[in-house]
């Protein structure tokens, strides 16, 4: 097994008893949040999806440190830290520094097999390009995984949807492609169904 396989099934192993699979109108299943985890946080099913999203990756983070150790995961490592940017160019960067505390930051760096984790509970489609982004102008990071929901897709009034899970990112072409162009950067993405009870595409 590779060794960032560990802290994937960790991570799918955390999320097993936060869901539960609810079946919308239209029929198909998607990870709603049980509400004895909204109470350990503080929360109810009222609270902003920000808000829970955000203690929930805080609590999986304290989780896998406590799993495996500060020295092998890194929780909001961030982008470039200590390290030259992967695309450098000297006339570009000549007398110009780099202050890593102003980029965005990795949710979870495996920094032992350079896999960075990326926990995408709310609308995933648009950070998947942020995303891959970090990963990208990162030179430590050899591994991609986006990790992800299903959502209770609503049809809006416009009649698009209104968040985008797992199904819509992992369904898209243009998401694929974007793959594929990664692999020219030696960069490996994986998308990830952190409760894969819903397995039922659109």
């Amino acid at each position: 097994m590779q060794p960032e396989l560990e802290i994937l099934n960790e991570i799918i192993k955390f999320f097993s008893d936060k869901f539960e699979t609810k079946t919308n109108q239209r029929g198909y299943n998607y990870a709603s949040y049980k509400l004895d985890w909204l109470e350990k946080l503080g929360l109810n099913e009222n609270s902003s999806e920000e808000a829970i999203t955000k203690q929930t990756v805080k609590k999986l983070q304290e989780h896998l440190l406590l799993q495996f150790g500060m020295k092998r995961i890194k929780v909001e490592a961030k982008v470039a830290e200590n390290m030259t940017l992967r695309f450098t160019d000297d006339n570009v960067l000549n007398n110009f520094e780099i202050d890593t505390s102003k980029l965005m930051a990795f949710d979870i760096l495996d920094v032992s097999t350079g896999t960075a984790f990326e926990i995408s509970l709310s609308d995933a489609f648009a950070e998947f390009f942020k995303d891959l982004l970090k990963a990208l102008l990162d030179s430590r990071v050899k591994k991609l995984y986006m990790c992800m929901r299903n959502h209770n897709y609503k049809t809006t009034k416009y009649g698009s949807i209104g968040k985008s899970g797992y199904i819509k990112v992992s369904s898209s072409e243009m998401i694929k492609q974007y793959i594929q162009l990664a692999r020219l950067y030696k960069l490996d993405v994986k998308l990830i169904n952190i409760f894969p009870e819903n397995q039922r595409t659109l």
